[in-house]
């Protein structure tokens, strides 16, 4: 067992990976008519050495039948693979660290990544408009105004733009339909979600301290010592002086 290598996907190296077996168990079921296996393996990463467990399940009915070079037939049954922890697809931002000020939005930000690297749009969808409705409220906006108001509120504090408050209008909206109305976002349409989300928090919680920062480090223009004007000279002395040479 401990020899026995395979690949699978390091959620921490977030790619295909060599890994050592540690330890594996196979359970095998059938109905009298289709049968299967269930087997569970303890992988070791052989990159950075993270511990993960793979789920690797077969079903005779997804038999998949090829034809080699030589014209002979064979039949094989794909093995279905999930991993736990889920592999890492979206990371968190490296400024997400800002949000340990608030127990609340920094346990909401960091679930609502959880709910996106496990493949559960719904629930992101949903926490996409989550963090942004406790954001707002950290922003100075009442939180039981609707969502409409919120964006207008933020709009006429000068925090957001007519523009973005209709993007975000549009963020409000879909989790929203996710929660109410059945709608089940696509990948590109949850990552149009985050990525407003994102620049939303990092525009209104971020950028501002940091542009505070920045301002600091950067040196001060000196102010540049005042021209003593030079009082022209009597032009008729001028002449003179110019008329005695010559």
């Amino acid at each position: 067992m401990a020899d026995e290598k395979l690949r699978g996907h390091c959620p921490t190296c977030a790619g295909e990976r060599f890994a050592d077996v540690v330890a594996s168990h196979e359970e095998r079921w059938t109905d009298g008519y289709v049968d299967g296996c269930i087997t569970h393996r303890i992988l070791k990463c052989r990159g950075c050495e993270a511990v993960y467990v793979q789920k690797g399940e077969t079903c005779s009915e997804d038999d998949h039948h090829y034809q080699d070079e030589h014209g002979e037939w064979f039949t094989e049954y794909p093995e279905r693979k999930t991993y736990w922890p889920a592999a890492t697809t979206t990371k968190e931002p490296d400024w997400a660290y800002v949000f340990a000020v608030d127990n609340d939005l920094s346990n909401l930000f960091r679930e609502l990544y959880v709910a996106l690297n496990s493949e559960l749009p719904v629930l992101a969808a949903i926490g996409i408009r989550t963090v942004f409705d406790r954001a707002s409220e950290l922003l100075g906006i009442n939180s039981s105004l609707p969502f409409a108001r919120k964006l207008k509120e933020l709009e006429a504090q000068g925090r957001i733009g007519a523009d973005e408050r209709e993007h975000l209008l549009v963020l409000t909206d879909a989790g929203g339909a996710a929660a109410h109305r059945g709608w089940r976002p696509k990948p590109e349409q949850l990552d149009t979600l985050v990525s407003t989300l994102e620049a939303f928090l990092y525009r209104t919680m971020v950028l501002g301290d940091a542009l505070k920062t920045l301002k600091a480090a950067v040196p001060v223009k000196q102010k540049s010592a005042p021209k003593i004007p030079v009082e022209p000279k009597d032009r008729g002395a001028i002449d003179g002086d110019q008329l005695g040479k010559r």
